[in-house]
């Protein structure tokens, strides 16, 4: 089922791949993105900006640097931020659901 992204979230395909996916996403701030969940495994890196990531109801701080691992299943999502956002999103397996 496909995730409606909110306009403020630019979604940038990479990678779209049966055994991988790689996103670069770009969240402006004072988006309040949905807790969400996916059978893929995910790894997310901060370039730019910083966020609070909740995952299976787990707060987690990234700054620009910064990875997490979400594994499959898990419900998860960036929370609300002050500030711009831009970060890369792998996935694995790939993601029929990409648009």
């Amino acid at each position: 089922m496909k995730m409606k992204l909110p306009p403020t979230v630019i979604r940038e395909i990479q990678v779209s791949e049966s055994e991988c996916a790689l996103v670069r996403m770009t969240v402006k701030a004072g988006t309040i993105p949905p807790l969400h969940a996916h059978p893929q495994a995910q790894i997310d890196y901060m370039i730019s900006g910083c966020a609070d990531v909740s995952v299976d109801g787990s707060i987690t701080h990234l700054e620009p640097g910064d990875s997490i691992y979400i594994p499959g299943g898990v419900t998860h999502g960036f929370l609300v931020s002050e500030e711009d956002q831009e970060f890369l999103e792998f996935f694995t397996p790939g993601r029929d659901d990409l648009e």
